[in-house]
């Protein structure tokens, strides 16, 4: 069948401008490594039912969203799906399909989805001896234009992304000398240049919008990039956005087409304007099957949540505050298990500080706050600084002396033939067996100061402490020690440290926001104020930091030379009782990170050694694995073995009466656990799309930007294959996230209904939504909320 070319546009209108804006937001952003944060690669399509965005996905990526057939079939053989969810999965996503033909769906054949082709790929497939360059010539582009710590050629200051490309391509041998001649008549404005391609490009909007989503899909990671300078660096923008990539993208997409005789122009055309087609039946299928395998966890969490929680015999005389990271679930469990006197709370880990800390020396100031926040107030590391900048200034300039002398064009084989042997010193070094340094405190100078202002009032200092003592939700009894614990990792060689330190604090260790917090709340003024407030601290209480290692499981104690005499004792008992925690979580994960060490002494120096091992790809296995989010009091969830799987934050539904408290949780840490989760389950089920690949290959962009695989230059954004796969098997369930709330059906629906973001998330399944009751969970649907036996 001939498909016939829809007739030019006459002009290019604000529909056009619409449809581009729409296509460049159905990417998500991404972060630098240093301060890398997890995020939900779907975001820009949470508008849409999940399942019309795989349709989407598989049309202009070729990718799916649910795993092979045969993941599927193996989690019915083994029983980890039981006939009774397939039966409720058919009756929540409303399915025509009945169960043999679910069972039949499981033993077709795979099939990759079709996907549409741009011009450079269609020139590709129908000539053998021409090569689809455009893609990778878009992605080398990228890396030489952001990347200013490794490159020899820098940029021209203020030169836009388009701007860079236009004037680089007059040496691009992948382009003809009459494709070069073509680029050089574009406008060199980028908007005057974006209305020449859509004019002579002559798309409907709707047929636009496909396409500059499909182009920017084949270049995920460096669209990803783009648009998040808009988010972390948007002064970055103005030169370097996700728009500007778009004008150079649709300029190959214009060069590519020329190409392309006249019926195959028409082919092109006619593509972009197809409506995109609804789940096919086997999708329709596997969608039923990932739906049943999410629900089978739900029975078995709604099991652990309907047992009668421990009781607590007596009003805690600590209370430690962890982080709501799942690895946080498996530590409080033990430490309270470990004595009746402590307490343990959830609660976002910067601690309702959302700062940006300067350290000494030439490294940048880094944001120790959620990604989704700008950082209002700033810190400083303390004094002595002078031989600390002086030391770290000089390790700097070697590490500059010796990176320029390495990509001299004189020195290719000098350098190595000169340094050779003592480069080999340091790897062989390096190889040999040592401990991971444990996370250290970080010196802080002085108050904290707002971002370029002076240093906080007391009127400012007293509201970020009620906003902390809020989400701490510490009851009508206060401890005598309240322990703020905020959480890092350490290991050698990763690029994506960052990952398993503290998602709260954009990737850093959560010790710095833990101080500050606790020393906000040891103020006399602070507390004479809280007090005229109605939110007292009592004068017995005193508050100190701490840093959970999530490598080793230790816990570091902070200023602990001002704790008051008379709670030395209570201090001392609390330093016990976490030795022991430690050991028994230490002993906990010991089997699925593959250490064998008997005794705990072993298995600490083991844990140890493995973050000092420069060739180890997975230190510690993360936040694989996580699963849910449970708002409620500690009282829901004391003493039951969540696996190391579920979000602890504390929510209190007696004390938020108007759901304000809830609107809060629902819109913040709900949203941070909906992109954590989604990032891991995209890394396993659409692994060359959204994971990064084999850490073996991994080499470093820019310094901080992200990683390549291999000899591509494409940006590899995600986790790892390393973090979610020992080698045999997956170590991360993909689960879409299930948020479990303790409060009343009204609330919840409330929130949803003065929230469309969230009620987005919800509605078009992307996370699943419960409420705790008594009995165990309830399932919100559009049908109305259903128990889940």
């Amino acid at each position: 069948m001939t498909a016939v070319a829809p007739s030019p546009i006459a002009c290019v209108t604000e529909a056009h401008h619409q449809a581009m804006a729409l296509a460049a937001g159905r990417i998500a952003p991404t972060w630098p490594l240093d301060s890398w944060i997890a995020v939900n690669p779907w975001w820009g399509l949470r508008d849409l039912p999940i399942e019309e965005a795989e349709a989407r996905l598989a049309r202009r990526a070729g990718v799916t969203l649910t795993l092979p057939a045969g993941f599927y079939r193996d989690a019915w053989e083994n029983g980890r799906i039981q006939p009774e969810d397939l039966r409720a999965a058919i009756a929540v996503c409303d399915s025509p399909l009945d169960e043999a033909t679910l069972l039949a769906a499981l033993k077709q054949p795979d099939q990759q989805a079709m996907r549409w082709t741009s011009a450079w790929e269609w020139l590709a497939h129908d000539a053998p001896a021409t090569t689809d360059d455009s893609f990778e010539a878009v992605a080398e582009l990228c890396a030489g234009y952001f990347d200013h710590h490794q490159q020899r050629w820098e940029t021209v200051p203020g030169e836009t992304l388009y701007g860079w490309w236009r004037t680089q391509s007059r040496h691009d041998r992948r382009l003809s000398a009459t494709q070069r001649q073509r680029v050089a008549s574009l406008p060199a404005d980028t908007a005057t240049a974006r209305e020449t391609l859509l004019a002579d490009l002559a798309l409907s909007p709707e047929a636009l919008e496909a396409l500059v989503h499909t182009l920017l899909l084949r270049v995920n990671g460096w669209a990803s990039w783009c648009q998040g300078l808009a988010w972390h660096t948007p002064v970055a923008t103005r030169h370097a956005g996700i728009d500007e990539l778009v004008v150079i993208l649709l300029a190959w997409e214009w060069l590519g087409l020329a190409e392309l005789d006249e019926p195959h122009r028409a082919h092109w055309r006619a593509q972009w304007h197809q409506a995109t087609p609804g789940a096919d039946r086997d999708l329709q299928a596997l969608w039923c099957w990932q739906c049943a395998y999410e629900l089978g966890y739900q029975r078995h969490l709604s099991k652990k949540l309907a047992t009668r929680p421990a009781s607590r015999p007596e009003p805690a005389s600590v209370q430690a505050a962890f982080c709501i990271d799942v690895r946080s679930e498996r530590l409080r469990r033990h430490l309270e298990a470990a004595s009746n006197a402590v307490d343990t709370l959830g609660v976002a880990g910067f601690f309702g500080m959302p700062i940006i800390h300067d350290p000494a020396g030439p490294a940048r100031a880094l944001p120790r706050a959620p990604g989704l926040l700008s950082p209002r107030y700033r810190t400083t590391e303390s004094t002595p600084l002078d031989e600390l900048h002086r030391r770290r200034y000089r390790q700097e300039a070697s590490r500059q002396g010796v990176r320029h002398a390495k990509y001299h064009a004189l020195s290719t084989f000098t350098l190595v033939e000169t340094t050779g042997l003592a480069w080999g010193w340091k790897l062989l070094k390096d190889s040999l067996p040592r401990r991971a340094p444990a996370p250290s405190p970080t010196p802080i100078e002085g108050p904290f100061h707002a971002v370029g202002g002076e240093p906080l009032s007391l009127a400012e200092r007293v509201a970020l402490a009620q906003g902390l003592l809020g989400s701490l939700a510490l009851g009508k009894e206060v401890a005598p020690l309240l322990v703020l614990v905020g959480h890092d990792s350490a290991s050698d060689n990763n690029p994506h440290h960052a990952g398993l330190a503290c998602g709260a604090c954009s990737g850093q260790g959560g010790g710095v926001n833990a101080r500050l917090a606790a020393r906000l709340l040891n103020d006399s003024e602070v507390r004479r104020e809280l007090a005229l407030r109605g939110t007292p601290l009592p004068a017995t209480t005193h508050v100190m930091a701490a840093i959970h290692d999530t490598l080793t499981d230790r816990v570091t104690l902070l200023d602990s030379d001002a704790v008051p005499s008379e709670l030395s004792s209570l201090l001392e008992h609390f330093e016990q009782a976490l030795n022991q925690a430690g050991r028994a979580t230490r002993e906990e994960r010991a089997t699925a990170l593959g250490v064998q060490a008997v005794g705990d002494a072993q298995r600490l120096e083991a844990l140890q050694r493995r973050g000092g091992d420069w060739s180890q790809p997975r230190p510690e296995w993360g936040l694989a694995n996580n699963a849910a989010l449970l708002l409620a009091p500690r009282e829901a969830s004391r003493g039951l073995d969540l696996d190391g799987r579920v979000f602890l934050h504390e929510y209190d539904p007696g004390c938020d009466p108007e759901g304000t408290a809830l609107e809060a949780l629902m819109t913040a840490p709900m949203l941070v656990a909906n992109w954590i989760n989604l990032q891991y389950y995209a890394s396993v089920a659409v692994p060359k799309l959204y994971g990064a690949g084999n850490k073996v290959l991994h080499s470093v962009v820019g310094g901080h930007i992200g990683v390549i695989e291999g000899n591509s230059p494409q940006l590899r954004i995600g986790l790892p294959l390393q973090s979610l796969h020992d080698g045999t098997s997956w170590r991360h369930e993909p689960l879409r996230l299930t948020v479990v709330i303790d409060a009343p059906r009204e609330r919840i629906e409330g929130v949803l209904a003065r929230q469309p973001d969230v009620a987005k998330l919800v509605r078009n399944r992307w996370l699943w939504l419960c409420r705790r009751t008594e009995a165990g969970l309830e399932l919100y649907t559009p049908a109305g909320w259903q128990c889940l036996a």
